[in-house]
């Protein structure tokens, strides 16, 4: 990968590994540091990422940045942790949390064929002048064998300068960058993978790339074997494409995210087609209490949520919270790149306010089983934009929709359409901070479940 900066094993190297010793701690000081330094107490700080990436890192390793403090280029840590003491990049001191400012490198943290780390309550971006594949943070795999254990959590990522053009060639296109952004070399296998993957709690915004991106690197493919992935409780707004896209994942779990204008850096000629969260060439994903708003619409999609291409087994949609999408809630994509052990998508328990054009757009003739459902909207609508629905059930859904929205040809069921007292409660999506928890424990209760 170009720009991975060189680990040299050099005499100050190996006096460091002979010192090592379980649960070392490494301080860099770009202030009052000196990469003269041994690096182990704060008076005796590291200065540079270069120095930092000298280190040959084992269980229960930390490096600590200092707050306050700001660095420019790539860092890029070296050897692993284990499962039971993972190696660490944190902070210490006071102050604003510390700054990593990749300037225009391939990454501003590059995590690359290690395993067991945690990186937590940075900031960090990536600056250019020059658009083309870039990263915030990112986690690539080695090429054989099993990655596992990454954790990034808490941390500020912005104002990534990557690359939000979808018709660039393969590998420069926006599909292959992200503000956290998890990949793997090649093509993945039961024996070669990434395991234990979890993005969480990080604030992501006006960044040219897409949100968080997982996949392999040979795109298009339904190669699916990455194991125990969540990506959960990321806030993400204005992105320059996508803002969660999940690919190449036995199970993955998108819990509790918050996308907020997703496009909204975007441009009809350059970015043409997006979505909040959706997955690709995933089996049996869950996709749960998430909040999406605002997505642009391009060309065309610009939905909420969407099953796509090389999906496997049954897609799960519960429990989410979507509005003001401009291209509807749901886009149906699963007869792309046709994965032959697609079963359906299910949604269930969702909130759909206000999101444009229509409940689904598409119908690829595969089953879409919707119940439990709130859809609201004031302008007539499609409840399927292009094709009919015909492979679309709708049981115990809620519609508070115009007369003149267009029902198509889905199979409906014990459907209740323009109830006033539905439309009462929707008067309290503002006011009652408790008005989506009371929503979806109704539309439960019509299909005789408990939250």
């Amino acid at each position: 990968m170009n720009g991975i900066p060189e680990f040299k094993h050099t005499a100050k190297a190996e006096k460091r590994k002979r010192r090592r010793n379980m649960g070392r701690i490494f301080y860099l000081d770009a202030v009052n540091g000196n990469d003269e330094n041994s690096g182990i107490t704060p008076d005796a700080a590291l200065k540079s990422l270069e120095a930092a990436n000298q280190i040959l890192f084992g269980a229960g390793d930390k490096l600590l940045l200092k707050c306050g403090c700001e660095w420019k280029g790539m860092l890029c840590p070296h050897g692993d942790g284990d499962r039971f003491q993972f190696a660490q990049i944190g902070t210490y001191g006071d102050g604003e949390a510390p700054l990593i400012d990749g300037n225009g490198a391939y990454a501003a943290i590059l995590l690359d064929g290690v395993s067991y780390w945690k990186v937590k309550g940075l900031r960090i971006c990536n600056h250019s002048s020059e658009r083309r594949v870039r990263q915030g943070i990112c986690i690539s795999a080695k090429p054989e064998e099993i990655t596992a254990g990454i954790e990034i959590s808490d941390c500020e990522i912005f104002e990534v300068d990557g690359e939000n053009r979808r018709a660039m060639p393969a590998y420069q296109s926006m599909y292959w960058n992200g503000a956290v952004y998890v990949t793997f070399p090649g093509r993945t296998s039961a024996q070669d993978h990434l395991h234990d993957i979890v993005i969480s709690n990080n604030y992501i915004h006006d960044v040219r790339t897409s949100g968080i991106r997982v996949n392999q690197q040979e795109d298009f493919i339904n190669d699916i074997h990455h194991t125990h992935v969540v990506v959960r409780g990321n806030r993400i707004e204005r992105t320059g494409s996508d803002g969660i896209i999940v690919a190449n994942c036995i199970s993955p779990l998108i819990d509790s995210n918050v996308c907020f204008d997703a496009g909204a850096l975007g441009t009809l000629e350059d970015t043409q087609l997006i979505a909040g969260i959706w997955v690709c060439a995933t089996r049996d994903a869950l996709i749960q209490q998430n909040e999406v708003a605002r997505t642009r619409m391009f060309e065309n999609d610009g939905t909420a949520f969407d099953t796509d291409w090389g999906t496997a087994g049954t897609t799960v949609f519960q429990y989410n919270y979507s509005h003001d999408n401009e291209g509807g809630f749901w886009l149906d994509c699963m007869k792309l790149n046709h994965n032959r052990d697609c079963e359906e998508t299910i949604l269930r328990y969702n909130i759909s306010m206000r999101d444009g054009r229509g409940i689904a757009v598409y119908d690829q003739g595969i089953l879409a089983e919707w119940y439990g459902n709130l859809f609201y909207n004031e302008n007539p609508i499609q409840i399927c934009c292009f094709d009919e629905g015909e492979n679309f059930h709708f049981a115990n859904n809620v519609f508070c929709v115009p007369k003149e929205t267009e029902w198509q040809k889905a199979r409906y069921e014990d459907n209740i359409v323009n109830d006033e007292k539905w439309r009462e409660l929707l008067q309290d999506e503002i006011r009652n901070s408790n008005w989506r928890d009371v929503v979806m424990e109704k539309l439960c209760k019509l299909v005789g479940v408990k939250r």
